[in-house]
């Protein structure tokens, strides 16, 4: 009797402790809904964007996504809306795992996103490629995606002092990060860095003597920057270096190579 008890028991927890659904949904039946700019961009470069049926508001920075419906806003995700446009995958964050839950109680496959890397960049390439039976499109442009970031010139170190101040004032990528490994291979340093969406203080940024100033399309302007106490004095600020990015490029994983094109030339525009 212990022993049915203790079963049963086991079985109850294991029965709370289930993992996400990973049942395979055939290409041609994929209705999606995409947390996942990137997995947009990809999806759309793999001829694949009729698939996602659904995006969040972030989604809509990519010209293929004015059409889709945009279902989902600080991350919430309904029941109703899950059947409304008959989402049978998911595509989220990896800081979305909150959301495993509901879509395991709907059947509902998930692909959880890591944060993208110049490393990484190829396998979800291949991922979303092989999840919409598109591997020799996926192939292609991952061999398109070596051809502009060879992985020989992760090696490469110092380049000029720069600054990127994402969407609010001293707010900075991290040393580490997408951003800062695509601004290495454009010829750049990011010299003041902030933590995982931190920030960073002024005097870091004064004190690195930065040549080139980037900001976020949208978000402050080159005026109310060059005007700071803290940046007068700059070489970036003294010869005129400040440059807005355009606003889909700072999302990880969007246009990598646009995005290096973009920082090159900015930076060996003197």
């Amino acid at each position: 009797m212990k022993k049915i008890i203790s079963f049963l028991v086991l079985a109850i927890l294991l029965t709370g402790c289930k993992p996400a659904v990973t049942t395979p949904v055939k290409a041609e039946n994929l209705r999606i809904l995409s947390l996942v700019t990137c997995a947009d961009y990809i999806m759309t470069e793999l001829g694949t964007k009729d698939k996602i049926v659904a995006i969040d508001r972030h989604g809509r920075l990519l010209d293929s996504m004015q059409n889709v419906p945009v279902t989902v806003a600080g991350g919430v995700v309904s029941r109703e809306m899950l059947r409304k446009y008959r989402i049978n995958y998911a595509i989220i964050w990896y800081y979305q795992r909150n959301l495993l839950e509901l879509f395991n109680k709907e059947q509902i496959p998930v692909m959880v996103v890591e944060p993208v890397s110049l490393t990484n960049y190829p396998e979800l390439v291949r991922k979303l490629g092989e999840l919409c039976g598109k591997t020799a499109a996926a192939e292609s442009l991952v061999e398109h995606f070596t051809g502009a970031f060879p992985p020989a010139a992760s090696t490469q170190k110092g380049g000029v002092p720069v600054y990127i101040e994402l969407y609010a004032p001293w707010k900075s990528p991290s040393a580490n990060g997408y951003i800062a490994e695509i601004m290495q291979r454009a010829g750049g340093q990011l010299t003041a860095a902030g933590t995982q969406g931190g920030t960073v203080s002024p005097e870091v940024v004064a004190l690195a003597r930065v040549e080139v100033i980037f900001f976020v399309e949208g978000f402050g302007s080159a005026a109310e920057i060059a005007g700071r106490a803290a940046l007068r004095n700059t070489p970036a600020v003294k010869n005129k270096r400040i440059f807005a990015i355009p606003r889909k490029l700072v999302c990880e994983g969007v246009a990598p190579e646009e995005l290096l094109n973009f920082f090159s030339n900015k930076i060996k525009d003197k």
